[in-house]
């Protein structure tokens, strides 16, 4: 058998595997949320089906606990793959997520670093399976520092950092429940060294989009 179809075999196996575990633990919807996320970052090097994408989006509409549970997945599936296919794949989910999804993605996205995972961070993922992976590698590299910048220059513009910090002192382990949200600084409003900075960060964030221009 080619390497090529052992590869295939080999991942069409995981993704089953991967499957029948999410079927066997927690909930029912639960399960399924897990079942559509690992269908919708297969191996098979082709774009996911919309049905699975819609199907995580409908069930994580319910509540934030899906939300965070979805989040968890997905960082899982980031953090052990090797597979440029699936970690592009789940960077292009949690971009879908993060522009159509429930707006308390961002939320978790974002401070998912203060509980020891940031799940955007693939500065040090590689695919060797293969000759050509390099680019393929870079590229999954690029995307997500494109997307992490993405998501913190937006947090950042709605100051929901310091209201979490202060939520969390104030109820504990339920901040989650009491987030307040805070209306960005209109540009005409801002002083002069803000727009400044504001400038050099939509042009750092400028270069970074125009990175993930593919080679």
């Amino acid at each position: 058998m080619a390497p090529s179809k052992i590869r295939r075999a080999l991942g069409h196996v995981k993704d089953q595997t991967s499957i029948s575990l999410a079927k066997v633990g927690g909930s029912t919807s639960l399960s399924d949320l897990d079942v559509a996320i690992v269908k919708a970052t297969r191996h098979e090097e082709y774009p996911a089906e919309e049905r699975h994408i819609r199907e995580i989006l409908m069930l994580t509409s319910y509540s934030r606990a899906y939300v965070s549970a979805c989040v968890n997945t997905l960082s899982r599936r980031l953090n052990k793959t090797k597979n440029w296919t699936v970690a592009l794949k789940t960077l292009i989910l949690i971009h879908r997520l993060l522009t159509e999804g429930d707006p308390t993605y961002e939320q978790e996205i974002f401070f998912s670093t203060r509980r020891g995972t940031r799940i955007l961070n693939m500065s040090d993922f590689r695919d060797t399976s293969r000759s050509n992976s390099w680019d393929f590698s870079a590229f999954v590299r690029t995307f997500a520092l494109y997307i992490d910048e993405s998501l913190e220059f937006r947090m950042q513009g709605k100051n929901t950092k310091r209201n979490v910090y202060k939520c969390e002192e104030d109820f504990g382990e339920d901040y989650n429940n009491s987030l307040v949200a805070v209306k960005p600084t209109p540009v005409n409003e801002m002083k002069t060294e803000q727009l400044f900075q504001r400038t050099q960060q939509l042009q750092q964030l400028l270069e970074r989009f125009l990175a993930c221009r593919p080679t």
